[in-house]
């Protein structure tokens, strides 16, 4: 499927080129024309005039439609529908965005340095250096218990994927997300979806069977998304992974399965990151536990966990360890392996990729 689309986005390079072409250009030469039609009324009939405009119109309409698509895409404001024709509006959004996300420099030892070279350099090893495995730090739970998945749970999540599965994993993701590093966002695989469903089907049959990604299969980006106006450390950014459509239909898939059965698996007072459950219900629980510890005076110890250290920095063999006490199946266990273990990273610096690492 990859190499397909690979071939497409050829093809649709010069199509954009040659057949859709410059929009904005388009555009001007149909108002001219149109300009030129209306100063020569009395030089040419007024059928064959009128004709020639309304041809006009309807053109000069087709193309500012365009014109407000892609810049309603790039604008990402998901509030206003198509139709308002407010380009401008658009076009000011998207200016403010890439401002806004622009990375113009960074503090390297203390200075002030605009490099971008450097900045790229700094970026890949602060992000390696982040999520590198720290192999001084291994955890296991040999002495305690945990509730496990019975051998029917593990049936439902290792059965044949149908193609209505894959179906609804495709239509649940947002049509106009950023488009991954192969280009493509879910927006054309559900217009395409009568076309390409069987090269999808086949790629998620091979993934099942084997387990694995072919190398280079599963590349991704990740995002540099502020977190305070103006961050001058790599600390004030917060990182958004953009995955391959392939990859984030078997994990979307992977992830609809693992729903139905992990409520079986979880303590009942874990409230964050589950559906049908509120984060805000531990924080109450908190709060009333302390003011009943101030009112009886009395001497306790509230500590406070690092979510992002706890959920994002996983150790994968920890990962693995942990569905296999849960009594997850061989094959899921390799399918979840296949996710991780595959995956290539580089980091965008305003738009340009840094080097890869595993």
């Amino acid at each position: 499927m990859n190499a397909n689309l690979r071939k497409l986005k050829v093809d649709l390079k010069v199509w954009n080129k040659e057949i859709f072409g410059d929009v904005n250009l388009a555009s001007k030469e149909v108002q001219k024309r149109i300009e030129v039609l209306y100063a020569h009324d009395d030089d040419c009939g007024l059928a064959e005039s009128e004709r020639e405009k309304k041809t006009l119109f309807a053109g000069l309409n087709k193309t500012k439609f365009k014109q407000e698509t892609i810049m309603f895409q790039k604008a990402r404001q998901k509030w206003l529908k198509q139709g308002d024709l407010n380009t401008s509006f658009f076009h000011l959004n998207v200016k403010w965005r890439r401002s806004r996300n622009q990375l113009h420099g960074l503090f390297v030892n203390g200075n002030w340095c605009e490099d971008k070279q450097v900045i790229k350099d700094k970026v890949q090893k602060f992000f390696k250096d982040r999520f590198a495995r720290n192999d001084a730090c291994q955890v296991r739970l040999d002495n305690s218990r945990f509730c496990s998945i019975s051998d029917l749970d593990n049936d439902l999540l290792i059965g044949e994927f149908s193609e209505e599965e894959i179906r609804v994993a495709v239509w649940s993701c947002d049509n106009s997300k950023s488009s991954r590093p192969d280009g493509f966002n879910f927006g054309f695989l559900k217009f395409c979806w009568d076309i390409i469903k069987k090269d999808v089907m086949a790629a998620v049959k091979d993934f099942a069977v084997n387990g694995r990604w072919p190398r280079g299969t599963n590349a991704s980006f990740l995002y540099l998304i502020p977190k305070v106006e103006n961050p001058q450390q790599l600390g004030e950014f917060r990182p958004i992974s953009l995955v391959g459509c392939l990859y984030k239909i078997i994990s979307k898939a992977l992830s609809i399965r693992l729903k139905k059965v992990i409520s079986k698996i979880i303590d009942g007072r874990q409230s964050a990151f589950l559906e049908g459950r509120g984060l805000l219900d531990s924080v109450l629980v908190a709060k009333e536990v302390l003011e009943e510890y101030k009112r009886k005076r009395k001497s306790c110890v509230f500590f406070k966990v690092d979510y992002e250290k706890a959920y994002n920095s996983v150790s994968w063999e920890f990962i693995y360890y942990m569905l296999w006490r849960m009594s997850f199946c061989d094959l899921w266990i390799r399918w979840i392996n296949g996710c991780l273990e595959s995956a290539f990273v580089s980091v965008l610096v305003n738009g340009s990729p840094t080097k890869c690492w595993v």
